[in-house]
């Protein structure tokens, strides 16, 4: 299991997929990191228990949307899921068959207390949930048909927990206020599937002015890439950790922390096949 598998897991058991968190900077009020969740309807958690908002999915056609592959242990045909307002339920789960499978092993009051690890390739953690409906009144947020380069500018975003690069975050000490975040970054690399980017230091060169990054639960959200006719899907989150391994033991999410995305370019064949077959075969 590599790293990046190995923070995956952590994660979803140590939170159950509490909440999920967007961590900015320490110098820069929260208030402008704050958006309306309105101006994002294709945007969505995967399970709200009315105190925490659980994994990302975003609606890329009136009947599908996107999330990460290990999201999915969240979700079974028939689970209940609500798009800005309009109550749906999960029709079929789709995953790249090189990504392998993840399965929740939960105890009986439902809580995932361990994890079946069969994950092949965690650079195909990518999942498309086909709706029980069409919902043809929320806008969606298409899928950006060009390569993303370094450089790229994104927007990442969030609900509820959150921290800051100087402190990281904790399990242990949360703050929920299920308010929606939106942080900016900039892509410094892109390998294979995966677009990376680190969270820069105020200092640092590099920085954004509302720089920021997805923390702990945030699974499944969107980076998004603003063009002149709207906002379109670069990559979704799957993971992330220090690249200095002497950094492993701090908490998540301080300056210097690596985001990883899956990029939606590099697996648009399988999105438009899955798709595809799904539509000829309803």
């Amino acid at each position: 299991m590599n790293l990046i598998s190995k923070v995956i897991i952590a994660g979803l058991i140590t939170t159950s997929l509490h909440a999920n968190a967007i961590i900015i900077r320490h110098d820069v009020s929260d208030s402008d990191y704050i958006k309306q969740a309105a101006d994002f309807p294709a945007i969505f958690p995967l399970k709200d228990d009315g105190k925490t908002k659980n994994c990302v999915g975003t609606l890329i056609t009136p009947q599908w949307a996107v999330t990460a592959a290990h999201c999915t242990i969240l979700l079974e045909p028939g689970s209940q899921l609500e798009i800005a307002g309009n109550k749906t339920e999960v029709h079929s789960i789709h995953l790249p068959s090189e990504y392998g499978n993840m399965k929740a092993i939960k105890n009986e009051q439902g809580k995932i207390i361990d994890i079946e690890d069969k994950v092949k390739d965690p650079s195909f953690d990518i999942a498309l949930l086909r709706l029980s409906h069409p919902l043809e009144e929320v806008q969606t947020f298409p899928l950006l048909e060009s390569k993303v380069k370094e450089n790229q500018i994104i927007e990442v975003m969030g609900w509820g927990d959150f921290g800051d690069g100087a402190k990281g975050v904790s399990r242990q000490e949360r703050v929920n206020d299920r308010q929606l975040r939106v942080a900016h970054n900039k892509i410094d690399v892109v390998d294979g599937n995966y677009l990376i980017f680190n969270f820069d230091a105020p200092k640092s060169k590099n920085v954004l002015p509302l720089e920021g990054i997805n923390g702990p639960g945030d699974s499944g959200s969107p980076a998004l890439v603003k063009l002149a006719t709207g906002y379109y899907i670069a990559g979704i989150s799957s993971g992330g950790d220090y690249p200095d391994p002497q950094a492993q033991h701090q908490r998540e999410g301080k300056y210097g922390w690596q985001e990883y995305y899956i990029s939606v370019n590099a697996l648009s064949a399988w999105i438009s096949k899955t798709m595809a077959l799904k539509i000829a075969n309803p």
